[in-house]
């Protein structure tokens, strides 16, 4: 009995062993991207298999951006019957923001609120996430709901596109890598979302190809990856949010990547993103 009990410990320590070399050495490898591309780079990645993990300045602030689009998105999936997203909704011209290359088309129309989640995570409409916010019931209420997911930390006070001006003096529109994915996880694997809606959600952030250039260009193409990235117009905010399953396997990892520059006029590189995510799956993936 003692031997079994000394041979599980061992197994244990070296599990531990392991996983805290593989923290070490990616943080390591952060830290040195983080130089090279003058960038702070904030990362928290889950493998929901094994709940291995990642941290890399997780609980840093950084500009949310497009990336919680596919929050907004989720939660008002989770509230809706796929019988009710066919409820129209009118778009008249006062609601047509910066960048919104589908819903401009629909001025004095209307369109579902299917077709209002599509445009907003394929082709990051931004009038289409406003729409979705107000059918959540205003800001107000997505912070409540985010709340309810257990967030405590992510601060969403403007619409689209304001929400992009990023001030690091100010928490408005902001979240910790660690919040974000924590509530896509949420989402993904514990809500009682129906099954058709969390297909339809799962299908558009493996089929948006805004974010090919970020985490999805760092994982091996035998992985089913899914992201929605995000942008910002200042300290070059550039983001993204992802699932991802390694082939053969069943449950995901969850990773947020979010980067930023003390420079306001800074310019975002997605090579950095692409190389941080190589570094975190290489951590996560065991």
């Amino acid at each position: 009995m003692k031997r079994i009990l000394v041979i599980l410990l061992l197994a244990i320590l070296t599990i531990l062993f392991k996983t805290e070399s593989a923290e070490a050495s990616g943080d390591k490898s952060l830290n040195d991207l983080e130089k090279k591309y003058d960038t702070t780079i904030g990362v928290y990645g889950i493998n929901t298999k094994n709940d291995i993990e990642i941290n890399h300045h997780s609980d840093d602030r950084f500009a949310f951006a497009s990336t919680y689009k596919a929050i907004a998105s989720g939660i008002l999936l989770e509230r809706m019957t796929p019988q009710e997203l066919n409820k129209k909704i009118a778009i008249h011209q006062s609601d047509i923001v910066t960048y919104s290359p589908v819903t401009e088309k629909y001025v004095g129309k209307s369109m579902t609120i299917k077709s209002l989640i599509e445009a907003s995570m394929l082709k990051s409409d931004n009038t289409a996430n406003n729409k979705i916010i107000q059918e959540l019931g205003g800001i107000s209420s997505f912070k409540y709901a985010l709340r309810q997911l257990g967030d405590g930390v992510s601060e969403p006070q403007r619409l689209e596109p304001d929400l992009n001006n990023y001030n690091p003096n100010n928490i408005a529109d902001t979240t910790t890598p660690r919040a974000a994915a924590k509530n896509l996880n949420q989402i993904l694997t514990q809500s009682n979302m129906h099954k058709s809606n969390l297909q339809f959600l799962k299908k558009l952030m493996i089929e948006n190809e805004t974010g090919d250039s970020l985490i999805k260009a760092g994982i091996s193409d035998d992985f089913v990856v899914g992201d929605k990235s995000g942008q910002g117009t200042t300290y070059a905010t550039r983001n993204d949010l992802a699932f991802i399953y390694p082939k053969g396997e069943d449950k995901p990892i969850i990773l947020a990547i979010y980067t930023k520059q003390h420079d306001k006029n800074g310019k975002p590189n997605d090579e950095v993103i692409e190389k941080a995510a190589k570094v975190a799956i290489h951590a996560l993936d065991k």
